[in-house]
């Protein structure tokens, strides 16, 4: 696990904390950015607004490095019943740990690589 996964990872967790549990969390490498990474929300809780947007920032703030917050590229909040959030969580169940996704492309997602830290299907 990367230095960047792992303190990702702790936002993660005070997340699910503070929150409640989440449905998907993930970090993501853009392929159209070399380097970026997305992190990528879904949760009952989360909505795709500035409230919720900012708390998320709060909480990368307080375990990223302004080093590491350089290679994020956005924070992406998806609902429950989105397909990529359906086709991860029903393919993968992991609850605050890793696992990688060598292959996210036949997800749907344009990205080059993941990591999914929380995947978990919807109630």
């Amino acid at each position: 696990m990367s230095d960047l996964t792992k303190k990702v990872a702790e936002v993660e967790k005070d997340l699910a904390l503070t929150n409640g549990s989440l449905n998907l969390f993930a970090v993501l490498q853009r392929e159209d950015l070399a380097g970026r990474w997305d992190i990528v929300i879904s949760a009952s809780w989360a909505k795709e607004d500035k409230a919720t947007l900012q708390m998320i920032a709060n909480a990368i703030r307080q375990h990223l490095a302004p080093e590491d917050i350089v290679n994020l590229a956005r924070i992406v909040v998806l609902p429950a019943g989105e397909d990529p959030v359906k086709a991860i969580t029903e393919n993968y169940e992991v609850e605050h740990g890793q696992i990688e996704l060598l292959e996210p492309a036949r997800f749907g997602l344009p990205v080059k690589h993941g990591v999914i830290i929380t995947s978990r299907r919807a109630a």
